[in-house]
């Protein structure tokens, strides 16, 4: 995602992007579609730029109980501020990154791609209720669940 210095002095609002994510490099995720979708506004604040938003969590997870693939889709909100004083760096609620004078562009496509690398939950689950797979047969248990019921309810 390149956004020009000229978009961000002339702001935008509630401007959806889509990136293209089919080559990420040293990044270990799986996108739905392959692309990145989120939703930014931008605004001049003191030392650079301010971009405010979410992103969409779209990336493909294996259930650990089921493995099952998945995808949860939530909005994970994004806050990053580009500044041109490297000494004005402060530490708090946003993403600093470093935007000099100088430059006209700026790729966020692997800073966003770190941050839905952060959101990775540690135990991936298709929903709070999954059983996981039967140890017996193999079926996820759930769908196992309602077979047993179907057969008990035709007889």
């Amino acid at each position: 995602m390149i956004v020009l210095r000229s978009d961000l002095l002339a702001g935008f609002k509630n401007k959806l992007f889509e990136i293209d994510a089919k080559n990420v490099d040293n990044f270990d995720i799986s996108l739905e579609n392959n692309i990145i979708f989120c939703n930014f506004t931008s605004k001049i604040v003191k030392y650079g730029f301010g971009i405010y938003g979410y992103i969409i969590n779209n990336v493909l997870f294996d259930c650990d109980r089921c493995l099952e693939s998945f995808c949860k889709k939530n909005k994970i909100k994004t806050d990053l501020i580009l500044i041109n004083d490297p000494r004005m760096i402060i530490y708090g609620k946003y993403e600093i990154i470093y935007f000099s004078d100088q430059e006209d562009s700026i790729d966020l496509k692997n800073i966003l791609l770190e941050i839905l690398f952060v959101e990775i939950p540690l135990k991936k689950l298709c929903t709070s209720l999954c059983k996981g797979l039967c140890s017996k047969c193999g079926l996820i248990l759930i769908i196992k669940f309602v077979l047993v019921l179907i057969s008990f309810i035709n007889t």
